[in-house]
């Protein structure tokens, strides 16, 4: 089929009418993955259309129901198939029959399944597709989830929209992202998951979302890619001015050969994939954690201007950890200037402190003006560009109280405006309920004003080394 131009798929994520062929009429606790969809729509409050697709139902969740799509009134954007693989000829004949714009094919059982019969019945769908001029989601993925234009696949996804655009070949990966996402308060612009890509290919979604005004920020898993020259020349140009992220599945003999099995994709060289990211920029990642964490640092602070970091809230044999995880990492932490640890002596005492790098001297942070000199002495540092602040939630609890710990969460929130330098905050596992509560309360602090927070020092160094390595190829270009 052709391409589609830059707003070619508009109506796909922003459709005024969707049909759902496999919706039930059963009630209690018996899943309909039709209904799902149905229910999807109402908890987004879409606007349009919405008709259930059923041979002998009337209503279906209140809605008007239609034995085929042939019998429903008026035009039809998106039609998403819930049928059985053998049932899928005949509705597809009915949508180019009806002139359907898209259809996202939720059924699965064509090639992903190896038998050679089955991917000859998907070869025979797309036949129809594109002789109908139907363009198509899939087969054997979860579709769309677009809080603006009212669609989601479940009615669990947030309804609020945001600034970030996810592409993915798993419906369940792609579900795992919004899920983590929005634990880091992280907002969907769109998301497509298109499991086989038998015809919109990940390519179209990346050219799509580069040209939408609403995302500001890429995320895709991928398994293989039916044409790779040009997912290579799209990522090169559009990792220049939006951020690309991808996480790569396959990555091992393994895992390819669960690729195939999956959305019979062929994984492809990993060589040849880590040479993919350096020549276009984009950012690999190897987990949904992971990716949720570098879209969360890209949109909450500015890229690093190299691999130097300081590193706040070690103490013992664990600031010897947490600097060898850091340069495992690929970063380096370097002696602070001569200037700097003058000035910390001035006003931070020897006893019990290290004013090296890593810092070891919490206790004498506790005030407004001790901190904010900390800070600015980090800012003007240029053996500093970026800090690790490992934040010792429950030893700050047991240790100040909660009103206290409280208060030095927010005069960090205001020293990190001194900075102007990347801040990573690290906020690990608490070890008591009250702590537990109070390391969700700061989160959820950090978040709202803007700043990115992570569950471990290594995952922090690890994004931070990431965001390094992009823009130095933003600087190379």
């Amino acid at each position: 089929m052709s391409s589609v131009s830059s707003n070619g798929l508009d109506r796909l994520f922003y459709p005024k009418s969707v049909a759902v062929v496999g919706a039930s009429p059963k009630k209690g606790k018996e899943w309909s993955s039709g209904n799902a969809y149905i229910a999807g729509l109402i908890q987004q409050d879409f606007q349009g259309k919405i008709y259930p697709v059923h041979p002998r139902a009337e209503y279906i969740l209140g809605y008007k129901c239609y034995g085929s799509i042939r019998e429903i009134p008026g035009e039809i954007d998106l039609v998403i198939f819930t049928v059985p693989s053998r049932a899928a000829l005949q509705v597809m004949e009915d949508c180019v029959a009806k002139r359907v714009k898209f259809v996202h094919l939720l059924t699965a059982g064509f090639s992903e399944t190896g038998y050679e019969e089955h991917a000859e019945l998907e070869k025979r769908l797309i036949g129809i597709a594109k002789e109908g001029n139907v363009r198509l989601i899939g087969p054997n993925c979860m579709g769309l989830y677009c809080p603006e234009g009212g669609i989601a696949w479940t009615s669990e996804f947030p309804t609020v929209s945001g600034p970030v655009g996810i592409f993915s070949q798993s419906g369940q990966l792609a579900h795992a992202i919004v899920h983590v996402g929005a634990l880091q308060r992280l907002q969907f612009s769109k998301v497509v998951s298109f499991g086989n890509a038998c015809d919109l290919q990940a390519h179209d979604f990346l050219k799509y979302l580069a040209h939408d005004e609403k995302t500001q920020l890429l995320g895709a898993y991928l398994e293989g890619l039916r044409d790779g020259r040009a997912f290579f020349d799209a990522a090169r140009e559009i990792s220049r001015t939006k951020p690309l992220v991808v996480w790569k599945g396959g990555e091992t003999e393994g895992g390819s050969r669960a690729v195939l099995s999956h959305t019979a994709a062929i994984a492809g060289s990993q060589e040849v994939w880590r040479g993919l990211c350096r020549q276009t920029g984009i950012i690999p990642v190897s987990s949904a954690d992971e990716m949720t964490l570098v879209l969360s640092a890209l949109q909450r602070m500015p890229l690093p201007q190299g691999s130097n970091v300081a590193i706040l809230g070690g103490a013992g044999g664990g600031s010897v950890t947490m600097t060898d995880s850091a340069e495992r990492e690929g970063l380096k932490v370097p002696r602070l200037s001569p200037e700097t640890i003058r000035a910390l002596e001035a006003f931070i005492p020897l006893e019990g402190s290290s004013l090296k790098n890593p810092l070891d001297i919490l206790p004498a942070l506790a005030s407004k003006e001790n901190l904010m000199k900390l800070f600015t002495l980090l800012r003007d540092d240029p053996n500093v560009d970026a800090l690790i602040f490992n934040m010792p939630i429950h030893f700050l609890v047991k240790g100040m109280g909660r009103a206290a710990a409280n208060k030095f969460l927010q005069l960090t929130t205001q020293a990190q405006q001194i900075l102007e330098k990347p801040m990573l905050v690290v906020i690990e596992g608490a070890r008591t309920v009250e702590s537990e509560i109070i390391r969700q309360e700061a989160e959820d602090w950090y978040h709202e004003a803007g700043m990115a927070t992570f569950p471990t020092f290594e995952l922090a160094a690890r994004v931070m080394h990431k965001l390094n390595e992009y823009r130095d190829y933003l600087v190379s270009i």
